[in-house]
């Protein structure tokens, strides 16, 4: 199962925003992975418009079907 939770890190603390996970059932351990994701300090860093512009070219058919045989591998 994965679910996500907000938390904020404070020295070696994390500290829950909104609801914490509950806890498990008769204490049992669970694995747990946590990521961190760093923002910038003033949160309004912002990627520039056109920043790949000419680096690809979207083809005319680009929402054309897929051939039979491409269909066959994404359904088996």
């Amino acid at each position: 199962m994965l679910e996500t939770y907000k938390a904020k890190v404070r020295g070696n603390q994390i500290i829950w925003d909104g609801q914490a996970p509950v806890e498990t059932e008769g204490g049992e351990e669970v694995d747990v992975e946590v990521k961190v994701l760093a923002r910038s300090s003033n949160g309004t860093a912002k990627r520039p418009i056109g920043l790949a512009k000419g680096e690809f070219v979207v083809p005319d058919d680009f929402d054309a079907p897929l051939p039979d045989d491409t269909m066959a591998e994404f359904e088996n």
